[in-house]
């Protein structure tokens, strides 16, 4: 039993056995290594009481959480927005945090990137198991919630039904996002929302049930035309519906340092925005995007040395840091 417990802590926190006989030996001063672990994971040694009893109190140990809610938005398509969405889920599970990825678009990019067959979504339409069917129903938001491939990551999966949501939302016969995600906050630490290409009013019950916001747009002048207006829309939107919403910053996606568009593009992106955004160092094409995506998996899980790796790994830490920050906040205002 103490050994399936050490396994369920490291498998919770996505360590390796190594990872986590180095968190052992910071509690207990301790010098213990993998092979030990492997040996109580397998019950081949008992597993020292002091260790099972820190296992088991860190495992009950009920921390308060109050999630985060993280907004990918652009109303222009082919910006890379659910690989960016998929890409920084992955990166905040680090330190043992919980994440729930909320696919909040018809096409159901992000259920399907993650390795849901046509069948299997056929399947969840008809059981009424995605999330058009958890803003009309009556069941609790934790029903519509699935495990994943990856520790600590869960979907809540949308696909074709979520396109009659915008009318139905108009005329109140829905629930909103919002109210929604509120069922769930105490049970994640991050809720990264991966919306549709336009600013319908899915979109926008996303955007109001969002602290943060992060705006991939394409490296390529067309990209560039409709921006303003996207960025005024989402002002727009802020300062009506979520005033407290933060732009984390503007993420420049699909890069090629070989075209000298891309680098006249990113250089306009710089001047026009740089003052008032952060921007992002640029997310390089790369092939290996769309074989993730073709196989089901997030990138940065399957390849280990991605190109661009790094930038997701940076948005990831200014997500927590502006989410520490947000929470101090309000602990001095009370």
């Amino acid at each position: 039993m103490a050994g399936e417990s050490l396994k369920g802590l490291r498998e919770e926190r996505g360590w390796s056995q190594g990872e986590l006989a180095a968190w052992l030996n910071e509690k207990l001063g301790r010098k213990y290594d993998r092979s030990q672990v492997s040996r109580w994971e397998s019950a081949a040694e008992r597993t020292p009481k002091t260790v099972a009893e820190l296992v088991e109190t860190e495992r009950g140990s009920d921390r308060p959480r109050h999630a985060t809610v993280v907004m990918a938005g652009n109303q222009k398509g082919g910006t890379a927005k659910t690989e960016t969405s998929l890409c920084l889920a992955y990166c905040l599970l680090a330190q043992g945090a919980r994440v729930l990825l909320v696919d909040c678009d018809s096409q159901g990019s992000a259920t399907v990137h993650l390795g849901y067959s046509p069948t299997q979504i056929d399947r969840m339409e008809a059981e009424r198991q995605t999330l058009y069917y958890a803003l009309a129903d009556d069941r609790p938001f934790t029903d519509y919630i699935l495990q994943t491939s990856e520790p600590r990551l869960d979907l809540v999966p949308a696909f074709v039904s979520l396109s009659d949501a915008d009318v139905e939302l108009a005329t109140g016969k829905l629930t909103t996002i919002r109210h929604r995600i509120g069922e769930v906050r105490h049970l994640y630490d991050y809720i990264v929302l991966d919306t549709a290409p336009n600013l319908g009013l899915v979109t926008v019950g996303a955007l109001e049930a969002a602290d943060l916001l992060l705006v991939p747009v394409q490296t390529e002048s067309l990209a560039l035309v409709g921006l303003r207006h996207v960025l005024r829309s989402l002002e727009g939107l802020r300062r009506r519906r979520n005033p407290h919403l933060e732009v984390i910053g503007i993420l420049p996606t699909l890069f090629s340092a070989r075209l000298t568009q891309d680098k006249a593009t990113l250089e306009d992106l710089w001047r026009a925005y740089g003052e008032r955004y952060r921007i992002y160092d640029p997310i390089p094409r790369a092939t290996v995007y769309g074989q993730a995506a073709a196989a089901g998996v997030i990138t940065l899980s399957a390849v280990k040395n991605v190109p661009g790796r790094a930038v997701f790994e940076q948005v990831a830490a200014d997500v927590r840091a502006a989410a520490r920050a947000r929470k101090e906040k309000k602990l001095n205002v009370a």
